[in-house]
């Protein structure tokens, strides 16, 4: 580990309540997926008070800087997220979003402001490393958006070549500061689907005369939820439209939703199993139908070195009783997986607070008190990492 550990530790600490300032101005102020001017600015403005030479609007919105140690060595990449989601807050916070219909529903507010902090320290402690960090403040992470396909189409993992990535996210219903994490899949890939189904409209008092793409679609949504998939595998149904008459039965209904996987085998099976199910389900009333599906994030990968690195620096810093292993792959998806499909890292998760509210919900906010550990840890992990050589 660093010889100058409680340096370290003490910096942070006191940098820290300047950045809780900063958090809760950018959760004030929250903008949705490639919206991201302000927040970028404040990133920007900030970097560049550290002296670093900034680069912004990369993948969109996205704002990257480099703190080189002088020393040659590997470069490490560190990632947080800008954006916000399209709902209305509902606390009584000071700093509540003053912007209704957005809000910063899943720390992605506390994370930048993690990433800023760990930017000034590295800075402030550059002569204790080897090498580059690569510090990515990346647009449009929810809804599908993957804003980090887009900095990787812009090039931010190249010049210099990131040679490892990590990031974390905070997790609501754990003690603060607690970390967890796995090997392999950590999070699901996600592809949406939308379904057509194909009729013969009429007269609703002659459905004898009329094939009911509605009744199609609600016995498809029947078999759908009768399915049986394997672990880690989730086809849900969560749109359904048809039909703008009471007395008439329309020529077409659709329906829309989410396949979850933990592997692409995973999701090529899921595929091939709803698209068998739609044609036989609409063939058995005399209809058709024809389905959409668009693949947009991937399975998120951990490798194995750079996981059980993760591990061996937050038993370190946190101790054993404070660092766990992930027991099951999240059901949720994050475009962290573009990365890690093109270089080693690891994602990790560290606990919001017990009684905190879960993400996406009109009563979270992100714990400022997990600020101090999550900037020292990925102060740790980046440090250590470029002074040691991580292989498998």
């Amino acid at each position: 580990m660093l010889t100058n550990d409680n340096k370290l530790h003490q910096f942070i600490h006191e940098i820290t309540p300047y950045f809780i300032q900063i958090r809760q101005k950018i959760h004030m102020h929250p903008e949705l997926g490639y919206q991201e001017e302000l927040t970028a600015a404040v990133v920007a403005h900030e970097l560049k008070q550290m002296g670093l030479d900034v680069v912004t609007g990369v993948g969109g919105t996205g704002v990257v800087a480099i703190i080189d140690s002088g020393k040659p060595g590997k470069t490490v990449a560190l990632r947080a997220e800008l954006d916000a989601l399209p709902m209305t807050e509902m606390t009584e916070l000071p700093y509540k979003s003053s912007h209704p219909g957005k809000m910063h529903a899943c720390g992605h507010d506390g994370h930048t402001a993690t990433l800023l902090i760990v930017a000034n320290a590295l800075c402030n402690f550059k002569n204790s490393f080897k090498g580059r960090v690569k510090l990515i403040f990346q647009p449009a992470e929810e809804g599908s958006a993957a804003g980090a396909a887009a900095m990787i189409k812009d090039g931010v993992l190249e010049a210099p070549a990131v040679d490892a990535i990590f990031a974390y996210h905070n997790y609501p219903g754990f003690a603060v500061g607690t970390v967890q994490t796995r090997e392999g899949t950590v999070l699901s890939g996600n592809t949406n689907f939308t379904i057509t189904v194909y009729g013969k409209g009429g007269h609703a008092a002659s459905p004898d005369l009329n094939i009911d793409p509605i009744l199609i679609a609600a016995t498809l949504i029947k078999n759908i939820h009768e399915l049986k998939l394997e672990s880690g595998q989730i086809m849900s149904v969560t749109e359904v439209n048809g039909g703008s008459s009471k007395n008439i039965i329309p020529d077409y209904s659709a329906l829309g939703g989410t396949l979850r996987y933990s592997t692409l085998t995973d999701r090529e099976h899921l595929k091939k199993q709803l698209i068998t199910l739609m044609n036989e389900t609409a063939l058995a009333y005399g209809g058709r139908a024809k389905i959409e599906l668009i693949d947009h994030y991937l399975p998120t990968v951990n490798s194995t070195a750079e996981t059980q690195h993760v591990f061996k620096i937050a038993r370190n810093l946190l101790g054993n009783e404070k660092v766990g292993l992930k027991q099951k792959i999240s059901r949720a998806a994050e475009d962290f997986s573009f990365y890690l499909a093109k270089v080693p890292g690891c994602y990790f998760f560290m606990g919001n607070g017990e009684n905190s509210a879960s993400c996406h919900n009109s009563e979270y906010d992100f714990n400022d008190d997990l600020l101090v550990d999550a900037a020292e840890l990925l102060c740790r992990i980046a440090m250590d990492y470029l002074n040691n050589d991580i292989t498998l």
